[in-house]
């Protein structure tokens, strides 16, 4: 019934454009684009070239404000692959599927693509990650499925500025200055320009 009367939301949501939960990564993503340059990089996702305390900041995320989750796997590739950037890491934000009883917005991060589905995106950007040598950085905030299709709640909108703060503590912590650092926030962009 939860999931039904999500769904029921996510309707409304549609319609009127409102942000989602799923849209936490894009919504990242565009504080790091704001005034960079945006190209399209893939269908429906764009790219945006940006600096970082002396790091070349890469950023990845579907283009909106539709309803887009856009290619990141095929972004990334091409970024890596055809652009020929040297990356000394990839930086990966996503909501990701709470359990019962945990908090909603809490913060958690790993290794690995942090990217939902059913798996092809995940190991597209993982099997480049690994022919390149490239670490690759989870950051996810935790919500339900219910969260995750309905407009975007207070908890998971001010988890994203943690969200924000973690990304640039790991791009200080783990790569140098002069180094190149792709950051791809991962999720439904309904509502979320660049």
């Amino acid at each position: 019934m939860e999931l039904a009367n999500a769904l029921k939301e996510t309707t409304s949501s549609l319609v009127s454009a409102q942000p989602i939960g799923d849209g936490l990564g894009p919504l990242v993503a565009s504080r790091f684009m704001a005034g960079a340059q945006k190209q399209q990089i893939a269908r429906d996702t764009v790219l945006s070239k940006t600096a970082y305390k002396g790091r070349t900041l890469y950023v990845v995320k579907a283009e909106g404000p539709m309803g887009w989750v856009g290619e990141p796997d095929v972004a990334i590739r091409k970024v890596v692959e055809e652009m020929k950037v040297e990356l000394s890491a990839i930086i990966m934000a996503d909501a990701a599927l709470k359990l019962e009883g945990e908090k909603s917005g809490e913060m958690i991060e790993g290794m690995g693509a942090a990217i939902g589905g059913i798996g092809t995106e995940k190991f597209g950007i993982e099997e480049v990650a690994v022919r390149h040598s490239i670490p690759i950085y989870a950051i996810l905030v935790k919500e339900s499925q219910a969260e995750a299709l309905t407009p975007m709640r207070k908890e998971i909108a001010e988890a994203s500025q943690s969200v924000a703060d973690a990304i640039t503590r790991v791009i200080e912590e783990r790569t140098k200055e002069g180094e190149s650092v792709l950051f791809a926030g991962i999720g439904n962009t309904l509502g979320i320009g660049q």
